[in-house]
């Protein structure tokens, strides 16, 4: 139980990391409101050495503050995780709260933050190993149950898209044999997505057989995935697109749309996001061992569990930060 994450402040060449058991799914709301108060936020987190850096399974979210080079590279939060231009949004508002900073996603995760500081790829990596026993380009049973899109060109004459439920890594580490296994009976000649599902997709890959090429873009980070790509699909070219779903549109010539982007919608969101009051996790936590304790069954708590750590600003300071970002778009 826990929201896992990594803070590392960068000062004078050097870094000093910090572990939260509970920020990673507010990390955007605990950061955004500008450097001054983000480190008096990662400096209220528990101080740790380098035995206190986590894998790729158990961070959830993450950043780096590097007061050298003024700049700020992280991920972490819920919807702002998933949901791309709620992020790219959310993003444009923050430049505007940590003017003279770059901001940067870090789009592969807790490797982006090891990588940034010197610390060894290696030991954040667990290498995964693929469990994968079929595959199939057919649609989810429901029709908003899709998150991610696939097309492919299968020679200049033919393209086919391709909705679908699931996470782009999963499909693209079978390699080119993917493209044998494909019924092109599930495909579609053109797509829109919002006659689909009301959410945005997380990823989306497009296979160009004609040119041995495949792409894909992704919302939520994964850590080290061009380079396993690359190595599952040898003799093609392999290129990453981060967040720009917008490439995908490119390769297949406007044939697949994405939903129209309502930026007020969106500004609704973010402000219900960042104004509103956070839970105290260690409530639920309480709740859960009385009842474990009443049903007889003895509880053992990570320490770390036992800190949630927050330096709340009142909400009209809040308030008019938020303003300012806003009216400054």
């Amino acid at each position: 139980m826990g929201q896992r994450a990594n803070l590392i402040i960068v000062s004078n060449d050097t870094y000093d990391l910090y572990y939260s058991h509970w920020c990673a799914n507010t990390l955007p709301k605990d950061l955004f409101w500008g450097p001054q108060y983000a480190i008096k936020f990662i400096e209220m987190q528990t101080k740790v050495d380098v035995s206190g850096w986590l894998d790729d399974v158990w961070a959830e979210g993450g950043a780096v503050l590097d007061l050298d080079n003024k700049k700020l590279v992280f991920y972490g939060g819920e919807d702002i995780l998933f949901d791309i231009p709620l992020r790219n949004l959310f993003l444009s508002l923050m430049n505007k709260t940590w003017y003279g900073w770059k901001i940067e996603w870090a789009y592969e995760g807790i490797l982006d933050l090891a990588s940034y500081v010197g610390y060894p790829k290696e030991k954040v990596l667990t290498g995964r190993v693929d469990d994968i026993k079929d595959l199939s380009l057919a649609p989810p049973e429901e029709k908003n149950w899709v998150n991610t899109v696939a097309s492919v060109k299968f020679s200049d004459n033919e393209m086919l898209l391709f909705p679908l439920c699931g996470e782009i890594e999963v499909y693209l580490s079978f390699g080119p044999e993917i493209v044998n296994k494909i019924d092109k009976s599930y495909g579609y000649t053109s797509l829109s997505l919002s006659e689909w599902t009301e959410g945005f997709p997380v990823g989306g890959f497009h296979i160009d057989v004609t040119e041995k090429r495949v792409e894909f873009w992704h919302a939520n980070n994964i850590p080290d995935i061009s380079k396993q790509l690359v190595t599952k699909w040898s003799d093609w070219k392999v290129r990453e697109y981060y967040c720009d779903y917008e490439s995908q549109v490119r390769s297949t010539r406007g044939l697949l749309q994405f939903h129209s982007i309502d930026r007020q919608r969106l500004l609704t969101q973010l402000r219900a996001l960042l104004l509103k009051e956070s839970s105290n996790p260690l409530d639920t936590l309480s709740y859960i061992v009385k009842q474990e304790a009443g049903a007889g069954r003895t509880v053992e708590i990570n320490p770390y569990a036992l800190r949630y750590d927050r330096y709340d600003l009142p909400r009209s300071v809040r308030e008019e930060i938020l303003e300012y970002a806003v009216d400054s778009l």
